[in-house]
């Protein structure tokens, strides 16, 4: 019988402390229970998703309540109360379901019943009004909601004032066991305090999430309450400027008196937690995994719920094997993985048609370097007698790569097994937001002025001519009326060098056009040479007849219509941001729709001029080895390569699955 399919829970996990977080659990959970600090008080827990912030909150609340210490002085009982906002809508769902959470969590301690005669007398010190006296007989049920939903909205603008003061005494209430003499009376929080954990603000929709802080602002200034708010700060403050704009930090700063940003997992924090996932699950003595973790981290940007996702494919993989009876091996599977997550473009060639081919090319250069004695990071260079096949020049650059290439040698039929395998369980990539733009809106163009504007590294260059360019990359929708109007046959569109490479690899469309990860109307062209991208310019030019030349933009044309002339990092500012782009962090793994990012335009409109594909441009990288300037970054891409400023190059017959174009034109 095969081994049973181990699957590891993307749950947190509250009792042990995994990934090195024993020493920050007890860092806040002791400033949290210690008896000095006065209250209130908001600390927020900052980090990426999948990084552990749930986890680790979890363990504080653990903590907080199973530590004997925390019972006694200098130390305070802490009461907590957890809460997410995330699953409510409006305002009035989110204040009753927290008003609920924080009585379900009194009642628990029978509040209610221990306090009745305390709490009648707060009520009868308050003299409350009709809402309020409403309100009260729902509290011991812990049952609010419809109370809120009976309320109109001018009953709610006098009732907020009112329960204000009411729910201040009653956390004096619960937590000093008698009520508020005078409103004056300082609540002495060093006795117990109430914990409130808000969880995953940042699954909030963007335009609820200020909804939701001014919501709990209302409870963030009652004496006796710490709010631990676990959330990603960058989201956080992208949702508050759309409505306080550059103030945005200033609002959080107001809330929030202790920031806590949850550092990057070391990579030997996740070695103890490999080795208990292998030794519960039988795999001891499996190598692999252990020799490639230095590689796999850095991929999965070392995250845990990623990390966590990877071992699980893995698993589900290796189990298809077993009960398949194929012969692959757990190397070999792993590499491949490996190959998917942290080198796309390569896994994107290993994946289509002739895969194999172009993986035994690498292996001859590898031979043929081992047999010569030449090391690793000289391929390429001139004068030692290796030739490069345009199709694997980009891959020789990357020592990493060139490694794992190497190591990896499954054989024609091994390849196919495991592109077959790993389609079966291949995960669906999220898709991304619908776009803003109505189809057919794709062939858009932008004016850019003759003008002054910074380049590179600060340096000022000139353009002494208007021109237009294209607001979204050329898609396929648009590129396919190339070829139905005779593209790929008629020799006028293209140059000598290009129809000769047409003719020598029969091209007849671009590469993975078939594909259906690739081929929907408004995603990027993708797979095209330079020479197809120049030849669909001259189509253009001749089919239009508009007085116009339709090109590929230079390399400075292009970097001034993506970082405006102020010179941003960014098409959309200074700092990198995951959502405003297709990069390797949005998770997608393909190309999207060029529309999709309207919080990520550059100052002058221009769409998708950071990820999503790699742009061809008319500049020379290097004339000598005829390779040519490729701009933007694709969806393989990290930070640094979405910069504005980054380059990247081939020669004009590389095609690939992150590579298309899009044109400028100016008047004849």
């Amino acid at each position: 019988m095969a081994d049973p399919v181990y699957i590891i829970p993307d749950s947190p996990v509250s009792e042990r402390a995994d990934f090195g977080f024993s020493a920050y659990i007890d860092t806040i959970a002791d400033l949290i229970a210690y008896g000095k600090n006065k209250t209130p008080l908001v600390i927020g827990v900052y980090g990426k998703w999948g990084s552990g912030k749930t986890t680790l909150m979890r363990s504080i609340e653990h903590q907080l309540t199973t530590k004997t210490a925390y019972q006694k002085p200098p130390f305070r009982n802490c009461r907590p109360v957890w809460f997410q906002a995330w699953k409510y809508k409006a305002e009035d769902e989110i204040l009753a379901a927290l008003l609920e959470q924080i009585f379900a969590t009194m009642a628990r301690d029978d509040f209610f019943t221990r306090c009745r005669a305390q709490i009648e007398t707060l009520v009868s010190s308050l003299n409350p009004g009709k809402a309020l006296r409403a309100l009260i007989k729902n509290i011991t049920a812990a049952d609010v909601s419809g109370f809120f939903q009976e309320m109109d909205y001018k009953q709610k603008l006098g009732f907020y004032d009112e329960f204000e003061a009411f729910f201040k005494r009653l956390i004096w209430t619960y937590l000093s066991g008698r009520p508020q003499i005078q409103s004056s009376e300082t609540y002495d929080d060093s006795k117990g305090i109430l914990t409130i954990f808000i969880d995953d603000l940042d699954r909030c929709p963007r335009n609820r999430i200020v909804g939701v802080l001014e919501t709990v602002k209302l409870f963030m200034d009652i004496p006796g309450c710490v709010f631990i708010i676990g959330a990603d700060n960058e989201i956080i403050i992208q949702a508050l400027e759309s409505t306080y704009h550059q103030n945005a930090d200033r609002f959080m700063d107001k809330i929030v008196q202790v920031t806590f940003n949850l550092p990057r997992i070391p990579d030997e924090d996740f070695a103890p937690h490999l080795d208990k996932i292998l030794s519960e699950t039988g795999q001891d003595e499996d190598p692999y995994l252990k020799e490639y973790l230095p590689i796999l981290l850095p991929v999965l940007g070392n995250n845990p719920r990623a990390f966590k996702r990877f071992l699980n494919d893995l698993s589900l993989q290796k189990g298809l094997i077993t009960h398949k009876e194929l012969e692959v091996t757990p190397k070999h599977l792993l590499l491949f993985n490996l190959f998917e997550k942290g080198f796309r473009a390569f896994y994107l060639v290993l994946r289509a048609d002739g895969g194999h081919r172009a993986l035994d090319a690498v292996h001859k250069i590898l031979d043929t370097a081992k047999q010569k004695e030449v090391p690793l990071e000289s391929i390429g260079t001139e004068g030692i007698g290796i030739p490069v096949p345009d199709s694997v020049a980009q891959f020789i650059k990357d020592l990493r790569l060139l490694d794992l290439i190497d190591r990896f040698r499954p054989g024609k039929q091994g390849l196919e097994r495991l592109v077959t395998l790993t389609g079966i369980v291949k995960s669906p990539k999220k898709e991304a937001a619908k776009s803003k733009s109505a189809p057919g809106e794709t062939h858009k163009r932008v004016l850019i002025p003759a003008g002054t504007f910074i380049y590179q590294d600060g340096e000022k260059r000139s353009i002494d001519y208007d021109y237009e360019m294209d607001i979204y990359p050329v898609t396929n929708e648009q590129f396919e009326r190339f070829i139905a109007d005779g593209g790929y046959s008629n020799k006028d569109f293209w140059s000598d060098e290009g129809w000769k490479q047409r003719e020598k690899d029969n091209w007849e469309n671009p590469w993975l056009w078939k594909d259906p990860d690739y081929n929907t109307p408004e995603q990027p062209v993708v797979g095209v040479s330079w020479y197809e991208a120049e030849a669909y310019g001259k189509w253009l030019t001749g089919f239009k007849s508009d007085g116009y030349t339709y090109r590929l933009p230079s390399e400075e044309e292009w970097e001034r219509v993506a970082r405006g002339d102020e010179g941003n990092i960014y098409p959309w500012g200074n700092y990198f941001s995951e959502d405003r782009c297709n990069g390797e962090k949005s998770g997608i793994g393909k190309p999207n729709r060029v529309s999709v990012y309207p919080n990520g335009v550059s100052p002058y409109g221009c769409y998708d001029m950071a990820g999503n594909v790699w742009e061809w441009t008319s500049s020379f990288y290097d004339k000598d080895l005829g390779a040519y300037v490729l701009r933007g970054g694709a969806f393989t891409s990290g930070a640094d390569g979405c910069r504005c400023t980054a380059r990247f190059n081939n020669g004009p017959v590389f095609r690939n699955g992150g590579v298309g174009f899009r044109c400028a034109r100016i008047k004849l």
